[in-house]
């Protein structure tokens, strides 16, 4: 019979006073995977699914001629277009800013709604949403950095 080295190993690690501490190589580069896998899902998944909402998403600044200001009902009747997700106006009430899905609507369907209510709109902008926060992001970090 040979000698198997397992069958005492447990009599050796006593007498030699060897102890398990700790935890194992495998536990511990499993944990740490882990974490670091959760730190890369925590800082990406958020952007992503931003990424995913917005991409259809643009933004048209609009100025009536004259400076007069947007009436209520008019702002009312954009918002409630179907593809429209938001408008604004600015501090002033001169400007409109309208935020729409491209998909579903275009500033073609704008213009011809202010031709109807016998409006002179001009678009002054048009630009990607993201672009956009992502411009109004940088601007507010240089007013506070001037500040």
């Amino acid at each position: 019979m040979a000698w198997d080295p397992e069958t005492y190993r447990e009599k050796r690690e006593k007498v030699l006073g060897i102890r398990k501490r700790g935890i194992s190589f495998g536990s511990l580069s499993a944990i740490v995977s882990l974490v670091l896998l959760l730190g890369f899902a925590f800082v990406s998944v958020p952007k992503a699914v931003s990424y995913i909402q917005t991409r259809h998403l643009d933004d048209a600044i609009y100025k009536l001629a004259g400076n007069t200001l947007w009436e209520a009902s008019l702002v009312n009747q954009i918002r409630q277009l179907e593809g429209v997700r938001a408008v604004e106006q600015d501090t002033h009430g001169t400007r409109l800013l309208v935020t729409f899905d491209r998909r579903s609507v275009d500033t073609e369907t704008f213009d011809t709604l202010f031709r109807q209510k016998n409006l002179e709109a001009a678009l002054l902008n048009r630009v990607n949403h993201r672009a956009r926060q992502a411009t109004l992001k940088s601007e507010e970090q240089s007013h506070h950095e001037t500040l």
